[in-house]
């Protein structure tokens, strides 16, 4: 009976053996299942986009790098006209500008930008911008940002200096002769109250300061 007993004693242990051995290799084959399935795609696709990310600045790098040179022949100098300390005159400064069908539109930006040259002072108020340039005929209609009015300091001379500034420079260029100037898309009567803006205005060199004598 004692050797019955143990006899059935040793084959419960077998069987509990063998369901250890059958339950560790289910575990290895499911954690293997899910390692193949799983993690390993997904960490393939961390690397690769990992790489890809680190790859994404040297391109920037290299595009900020990237300096497009405008060969001299291609580019025309024109006069911009800016005030004198005194508000008193204008007084042209020569650029360069690439030769385009928006040389009137970069005219006016390169005004807007100011002065390069010591001495001479801006002519449009900070924070000017230009909302659209066309030209009808021989009249180029210049729609300046609300700002053109609203931050101008005021006063008669400066008034003048601000719209023969955009005048004089723009009828420099063919086929203008007249300008009209529009705030935010509209007619206005003046910017400060004191010149006519409502029509087109036709080049007026009594505000050029004439060139010293030698």
């Amino acid at each position: 009976m004692v050797k019955g007993r143990s006899s059935r004693r040793k084959r419960k242990n077998s069987l509990k053996d063998i369901f250890i051995i059958i339950l560790i290799l289910f575990f290895i084959g499911t954690g293997y299942f899910i390692y193949k399935q799983v993690v390993l795609p997904f960490w393939q696709e961390y690397q690769e986009k990992k790489a890809a990310l680190e790859e994404i600045p040297r391109e920037e790098e290299e595009e900020e790098e990237e300096v497009v040179i405008v060969p001299e022949e291609e580019l025309i100098e024109v006069n911009l006209y800016f005030a004198d300390s005194q508000a008193m005159f204008l007084i042209s400064e020569k650029r360069k500008l690439p030769v385009s069908s928006s040389l009137a539109k970069q005219i006016i930006i390169e005004l807007i930008k100011g002065p390069q040259t010591e001495g001479l002072y801006p002519t449009l108020p900070e924070g000017t911008e230009l909302s659209e340039l066309y030209i009808s005929g021989n009249i180029a209609y210049v729609d300046l940002s609300e700002e053109a009015a609203k931050n101008h300091p005021g006063g008669s001379a400066g008034e003048i200096m601000s719209v023969y500034s955009i005048v004089n420079t723009l009828t420099e260029i063919e086929p203008i002769q007249a300008v009209q100037i529009l705030i935010a898309g509209q007619e206005r009567e003046s910017l400060a109250g004191h010149l006519d803006i409502s029509r087109p205005l036709l080049r007026d060199e009594e505000w050029i300061k004439p060139p010293q004598a030698p």
